[in-house]
């Protein structure tokens, strides 16, 4: 597990997103690369519905024909949180766990000079919003 600490300082230079498709229904984001300075980290839920944030590097996309599905790597689109935060250095990243387990990392704040993107494991799926600073 990586020490989120060494990602403070870094700027942000791109956004990479996962996108799983099944059939004709909208496109649901899977996890996101973080293109830092120096290093790429890839933000995830796990199987076991914890956050992950650790070094990656986007790899291809894929069929699942059988399922009728796709996941698509692709550059982020605009309503992933972290893409108003590209040019900008990251300032701070802190966990959140959860409360009724406090053994099991959840969250994450990514701080950064004009604002804040939380992400969360929920239930299975990444999600992320935007705060302000």
């Amino acid at each position: 597990m990586m020490e989120l600490s060494a990602l403070e300082g870094l700027r942000l230079t791109a956004v990479t997103a996962a996108l799983f498709t099944h059939e004709s229904d909208a496109p649901e984001l899977l996890h996101v690369w973080l293109h830092l300075e120096t290093t790429t980290v890839v933000v995830r839920d796990t199987a076991d519905w914890a956050l992950c944030v650790v070094p990656d590097e986007p790899g291809d996309g894929y069929t699942m024909e059988e399922l009728g599905s796709r996941v698509d790597i692709v550059p982020a689109p605009a309503e992933v949180p972290f893409i108003r935060h590209v040019g900008e250095r990251l300032v701070q990243v802190s966990k959140g766990f959860d409360p009724d387990d406090p053994t099991q990392w959840v969250g994450a704040e990514f701080v950064f000079e004009t604002g804040r993107v939380i992400a969360q494991a929920f239930g299975g799926d990444l999600r992320l919003s935007h705060a302000s600073p």
